[in-house]
């Protein structure tokens, strides 16, 4: 769907895993350090740094209008666009589903 740098290990699908981040996040009231803990589990099993993932989850609060703007990516935002009016629920049954 998306377009992101080659040799990067971003894709859809992580995009998609910091959405739902974002959303179990929305869906609690955004309790305190609850982002860095979520963002370090997503660490463990992506690989990907813990610090990249809680910018790519800043910039989703951003999108959605929770937090200022941000330099959020257009793969971002058209996530955002496509996903962000699910349930975090509805985003995991995405994902398990391998269709995005």
């Amino acid at each position: 769907m998306n377009n992101y740098r080659q040799g990067s290990e971003w894709n859809d699908e992580m995009e998609l895993r910091c959405l739902l981040v974002f959303k179990r996040l929305e869906e609690e009231g955004f309790p305190r350090g609850k982002q860095l803990e979520l963002c370090r589990e997503l660490s463990r099993s992506s690989g990907l740094d813990v610090g990249n993932l809680s910018a790519k989850v800043s910039n989703y609060k951003s999108v959605a209008g929770v937090n200022k703007a941000s330099n959020a990516s257009e793969n971002t935002i058209a996530m955002y666009k496509r996903y962000g009016s699910m349930s975090s629920a509805e985003i995991v049954r995405v994902i398990e589903g391998g269709k995005f």
